[in-house]
């Protein structure tokens, strides 16, 4: 078994967290005490995240939307501070990567989509966001073949069907990146689909004639988390679970 710095190391590295630019302090955000034997692994970096981690008996929480953001002052009162009282006071230690972890050709939540949806000829997509973090790929199908496969997956389908129904090229970015649609379209893409809608983008898409899916931000997002957990179960013989906060939410809706 190995420790929280050890995990993070190894992490760090892998992830490339310095090789990319980002408003989230990728990295070990919280420190703890003694080896890990279970890794959780969740979207979101909140309190009842953190409660059902201790419930499942783990050491270590590893998240894609981390604590701290912005790398400017951080204020450790109010909400900020119970988050963390409550992870040391569980010697629970949290560990995030945010565009690292959509960027990732093998890990990442967008390479992930890509290759369930069975794309080919994959390039990178996203020049006008942050930083490149989509792809662009190719499969000969239908717009309703996709949304079935999609919701087969648990992911939404809000759908803006302005485009072909048969499809060819695909641009994909997770979590809330609908502004990019832009891009998509001046790439040529049949679909584009990304996490969140925004207002504008039904307007901007009827008029290019594109199709837009939004699969939802959580549901795009816990590709990246998901696919990491074999590979720290085997690299460390730990425990892995993955926390669904979100699931809650659901029932509750």
């Amino acid at each position: 078994m190995a420790t929280a710095l050890e995990i993070a190391e190894f992490l760090d590295k892998e992830l490339d967290i310095n090789g990319i630019e980002d408003n989230s302090s990728n990295g070990l955000q919280v420190e703890n005490t003694g080896k890990i034997k279970k890794i959780g692994f969740a979207v979101d970096a909140c309190l009842e995240t953190f409660q059902q981690a201790v419930e499942a008996g783990c050491q270590m929480l590893i998240v894609h939307h981390g604590l701290f953001w912005n790398k400017g002052k951080f204020y450790l009162n109010g909400i900020s501070y119970n988050k963390i009282k409550f992870l040391m006071e569980n010697n629970l230690a949290l560990y995030a990567a945010h565009l690292p972890l959509d960027k990732h050709q093998t890990y990442g939540n967008n390479i992930q989509l890509a290759k369930l949806l069975g794309l080919e000829n994959i390039t990178a997509f996203g020049e006008h966001h942050e930083t490149s973090i989509g792809f662009l790929g190719e499969k000969t199908t239908s717009l309703r073949e996709v949304k079935k496969l999609l919701e087969k997956n648990k992911i939404q389908t809000l759908t803006l069907p302005f485009g072909k129904e048969k499809i060819r090229t695909v641009a994909i970015i997770s979590g809330g990146a609908a502004g990019e649609v832009g891009e998509a379209i001046q790439k040529k893409a049949d679909l584009y689909i990304t996490g969140e809608p925004l207002h504008h983008v039904y307007h901007q898409a009827k008029e290019a004639g594109i199709n837009v899916i939004f699969g939802g931000h959580y549901e795009t997002e816990v590709w990246g988390v998901k696919a990491l957990m074999p590979v720290l179960k085997d690299k460390f013989k730990i425990k892995v679970e993955f926390i669904d906060c979100w699931k809650k939410l659901m029932n509750i809706l």
